[in-house]
């Protein structure tokens, strides 16, 4: 084995799997606050990545705007599936079979509406320069020391995710909101028998999950391209992380989604890349087989 191969994807592991760590908080917080199924978290994954693309193209926003932009359109987008898909369910007393189906039902149709609104074809981030002209949003510089690369983009996603998942961590624990939210997240009776407003906390937590999940869009559109499926996959990881690392923890969820990556990665020195998936899967698999509560999971009493 080669020390300079393992090196590098050693640093290529930490990249993807700080990118499947976001991924698991955005959807471990929707999950563990209201036992939903959330697939429809690949909406405003989505909806960031198209925003800050067409805000830029259209309506000539400079790069800072266009990506708030985007992440704004991940926040209503979010909120709206709450309010117009979920809460008229729950109004009616629906299971949370009924809840997935809504889900998986609007996750579905909004590809083909961004099809419909956007086309087929793949759109990258470009924004206009000072010459006019439509042209890359930004240079995505590649850095060497010793026998490892990374690009800018890799070191944003490095920092950026882990500043994500310490905020999110410090707010559930640390602030008087984030303690309403691990009431209801345990206790849901005991939580409205004092006070706390289910309502209002799950416009929050799923307001602040479609935040994380248009942050992680934004990276997407920016390395690569904005497309109508590009959120589907990204979705079932950050599903995957989730019940890998451990239901009733955000933290867990992360590092968990950093141990997948690491797996994904270190398995290319004997699989090829198209094994990934089952490589992901199958680490799932084994995972819950031996501990169903996950790597870092409390198994329950």
């Amino acid at each position: 084995m080669q020390f300079e191969l393992l090196a590098q994807l050693i640093v290529s592991g930490i990249v993807l799997g700080s990118f499947y760590a976001l991924l698991g908080v955005s959807f471990g917080l929707v999950y563990q606050t209201s036992k939903i199924f959330h697939l429809a978290n690949a909406i405003p994954f989505a909806a960031a990545a198209y925003g800050a693309v067409w805000s830029a193209s259209t309506l000539r926003f400079p790069l800072w705007l266009a990506l708030i932009f985007g992440l704004l359109m991940a926040v209503i987008f979010g909120l709206l599936i709450l309010v117009l898909g979920y809460f008229p369910v729950m109004a009616r007393n629906g299971t949370l079979l009924a809840l997935f189906l809504v889900s998986l039902g609007i996750s579905v149709a909004f590809p083909n509406l961004l099809q419909i609104v956007f086309g087929t074809e793949n759109l990258p981030l470009k924004t206009y320069g000072a010459d006019g002209e439509l042209g890359s949003a930004f240079d995505n510089n590649v850095y060497t020391w010793g026998f490892v690369t990374i690009t800018t983009i890799d070191i944003l996603k490095i920092v950026v995710a882990w500043l994500v998942v310490l905020g999110v961590v410090l707010f559930v624990n640390r602030t008087r909101f984030g303690r309403s939210i691990t009431a209801l997240r345990t206790n849901p009776t005991m939580a409205a028998a004092v006070g706390i407003s289910t309502k209002t906390v799950y416009i929050v937590v799923f307001a602040l999950g479609s935040l994380i999940a248009g942050i992680a869009g934004l990276f997407v559109a920016a390395e690569f391209v904005a497309n109508p499926i590009m959120a589907i996959q990204w979705t079932l990881i950050g599903f995957i992380a989730v019940f890998f690392g451990g239901i009733g923890s955000l933290l867990a969820a992360s590092v968990g989604g950093l141990i997948l990556g690491l797996l994904s990665s270190l398995s290319s020195l004997y699989l090829g890349v198209q094994w990934t998936p089952v490589v992901v899967f199958g680490a799932l698999f084994i995972t819950l087989l031996v501990r169903p509560q996950g790597l870092l999971g409390k198994a329950a009493v």
